[in-house]
């Protein structure tokens, strides 16, 4: 990958790696073992003795290639940031090591976030989908962390999706770390605020009363009346994906046709 110039910064007690690091955009493509690729990709890269998880971020649309550079910071910057802010608050989250961005005659081309590889059992998706045994209590626990170690610090994922969560088993307890964290809010956590934040969960009703019940009793409220709300945030969520999908399979078909 050519580079015009790279910026990258290192978490203290890293800095062995800054070669490393600063080879990424031209070793990314040729080096690691992919674990997951759709619009971003994801790899595992052993090196210095760590095992380290890279996330490549698509390349942006244009204004942004700027507006990444120049005002907000790029996807992996943010991701870097707020995973110190979370374990700073005492939220987990793979432990951050480095980002790096590719720049090209000032724009961003590529973005690069590291982390220390987590060893995780499987996801909160696993759960919901009725896939793991104990999956009430996990979901319980889940819903505990998320109102003592997220909600309760002012942290407020906005992509709290089922796969965004990673889950391992210890000692007969279950350990939550979050993941995909460029897109964050840190704010006061209401409890309306709270159950929304379970909208993105694409579940069942038998889950959502637990999680809403859950909540409830953690913030002092009524289970009816969280239910009735997460509920209708399912619905809501789920009417806006169907029309976001149909959208873009009409806007698929005129390009095709176009062309």
């Amino acid at each position: 990958m050519r580079c015009s110039k790279i910026q990258f910064t290192i978490a203290p007690g890293y800095e062995i790696l800054e070669g490393w690091v600063k080879a990424l955009p031209e070793r990314f493509n040729q080096d690691g073992t992919t674990i997951f690729k759709d619009r971003n990709e994801v790899k595992v890269f052993h090196e210095q003795g760590y095992e380290l998880n890279v996330k490549a971020f698509k390349l942006p649309n244009l204004i942004n290639r700027y507006v990444y550079v120049y005002l907000r910071g790029s996807k992996a910057a943010r991701s870097f940031r707020n995973a110190l802010r979370f374990l700073d608050y005492g939220a987990s989250t793979p432990m951050p090591v480095a980002w790096v961005e590719c720049l090209e005659g000032g724009k961003l081309r590529e973005s690069y976030y590291v982390s220390l590889n987590y060893k995780t059992d499987f996801d909160l998706r696993a759960v919901l989908n009725h896939q793991v045994a104990d999956s009430k209590n996990i979901l319980a626990q889940w819903v505990r962390f998320t109102w003592s170690r997220l909600h309760k610090n002012e942290i407020y994922h906005l992509d709290y999706s089922p796969g965004n969560t990673l889950i391992q088993k210890v000692d007969g307890n279950y350990q939550f770390a979050v993941v995909d964290l460029n897109r964050m809010k840190f704010l006061p956590v209401g409890f309306k605020m709270g159950i929304r934040n379970f909208r993105q969960l694409d579940t069942d009703e038998e889950n959502l009363r637990l999680i809403a019940s859950e909540y409830a009793a953690l913030c002092g409220e009524s289970a009816e009346k969280a239910t009735a709300l997460l509920i209708g945030y399912d619905r809501s969520n789920k009417n806006y994906r169907w029309r976001k999908g149909t959208f873009k399979a009409w806007f698929r078909g005129q390009s095709k046709d176009k062309g």
